[in-house]
């Protein structure tokens, strides 16, 4: 008997296995089974992945390991469409295959649509659309379990909104950070005085807590506007980070030290556009891009979140020149310039120097390194109507997250 007629008679017997008795654990380990299911190649294994759950996480497993992904793990974007609806696309043509049916593509897990305002870990933080930014829910698209928060203490307007989840095999615990930039109090020279409200939501103490600052910087904050903004914040030990959205600093709250505080970006823009400027957390650095015509730079903040955090330039490189190689697939071309083009950018979160574009109505993937593109997705619309698309990066911190 060859190799190959083996293979497909050990996994038909699994298979059997499996479904007849239940669980093939009880007459295979799952070192057995996994060797086993190894010698298949990707399309036949991703069929094998409808056997059982098991077999699914075992196949993911073994993907995991022939893929050689780094952590977090990056599976796909979900987009929201200027609050009318969600959508999902992978990052990658072995994405589906990892994750299979499960996912909740829609989020429309209360039976009426939610909006997407921050993602972390694996996990969403969704606000009710006509609660008026009251009302969240932490939710789980892998698995489709949620978390409802209790109604916030305070109204506000389109706020700064950040989430953190942390995950063990036995709990999730979360933390949630948002903030409203008002007018400034006073104005002394180049010096602003703000009247901050700060609140905050944990998932051990389980309610709302609000804080007041009288904050004092060089330069004034301006409210979110949520229609337009880009999706650019994260957390890095417990410290929170915004892109203002004018493109001139970045906004800073150390959760736990109740430290509020504006850093300077390197390059800075008198306003900002969606897709002129990203800033996102990759390979456990800040790192901030920016467009200007038709280079994107790239910068990274070091020492961050001490005060002497300084930026440093690490890539600086001229995308158009390739995309335009790529008229047909990518739809830039024609000497068109990069800044009117680019509707969006995000991090690849564990690899700095990949970033992913969204290119009229299509996504791609650039590598910095190696100044080489791919096509990701194509929204199918007017490239007019994803002016305002907002992406967030779904990934996983752990392997495999499927039950």
């Amino acid at each position: 008997m060859t190799r190959k007629a083996f293979i497909a008679l050990s996994v038909a017997m699994l298979a059997l296995t499996s479904r007849g008795f239940g669980n093939a654990k009880k007459f295979f380990s799952e070192e057995i089974i996994i060797n086993i299911l190894n010698g298949l190649p990707l399309k036949s294994l991703a069929r094998c992945s409808s056997v059982s759950k098991n077999w699914r996480k075992y196949i993911a497993e073994i993907y995991r390991s022939r893929l050689q992904w780094p952590k977090p793990y990056l599976f796909g974007f979900f987009c929201v469409e200027k609050r009318l609806r969600s959508r999902f696309f992978f990052s990658s043509k072995e994405s589906p295959l990892l994750i299979g049916n499960s996912l909740d593509e829609s989020v429309d897990f209360i039976g009426e649509r939610v909006y997407i305002v921050a993602s972390s870990n694996g996990f969403l933080l969704c606000n009710k659309l006509r609660s008026r930014q009251r009302v969240y829910y932490v939710y789980n698209p892998a698995t489709r379990q949620r978390f409802d928060l209790p109604r916030t203490q305070i109204s506000m307007k389109d706020p700064y909104v950040g989430l953190i989840v942390k995950e063990t095999d036995e709990s999730v615990s979360f933390t949630i950070v948002r903030y409203e930039v008002t007018s400034p109090v006073s104005r002394i020279k180049f010096r602003f005085q703000y009247s901050l409200t700060i609140e905050s939501y944990s998932s051990e103490t389980k309610e709302w807590t609000a804080n007041s600052l009288i904050e004092d910087v060089p330069f004034p904050l301006y409210p979110s506007r949520d229609e337009i903004s880009s999706s650019s914040a994260g957390v890095l030990d417990g410290v929170f980070f915004w892109l203002d959205n004018y493109g001139q600093w970045m906004t800073v709250y150390d959760s736990v030290n109740k430290d509020f505080r504006a850093l300077e970006l390197p390059e800075r823009r008198t306003v900002i556009y969606p897709g002129y400027c990203c800033l996102g957390l990759s390979g456990g650095k800040i790192c901030l891009a920016s467009t200007g015509w038709t280079t994107i730079t790239c910068w990274q903040l070091n020492n961050f979140p001490s005060r002497d955090a300084v930026w440093v330039r690490k890539y600086a490189v001229n995308v158009a020149s390739v995309v335009e190689k790529c008229e047909q697939d990518f739809g830039l071309g024609g000497g068109s310039s990069l800044d009117r083009e680019l509707r969006n950018m995000i991090f690849h979160p564990a690899l700095s120097h990949m970033l992913y574009l969204q290119i009229r109505s299509m996504v791609i993937s650039y590598d910095l390194e190696t100044n080489t593109a791919e096509f990701v997705y194509d929204f199918g619309e007017a490239w007019r109507k994803t002016i305002h698309y907002k992406l967030f990066s779904y990934e996983w911190p752990q392997w495999p997250r499927l039950q």
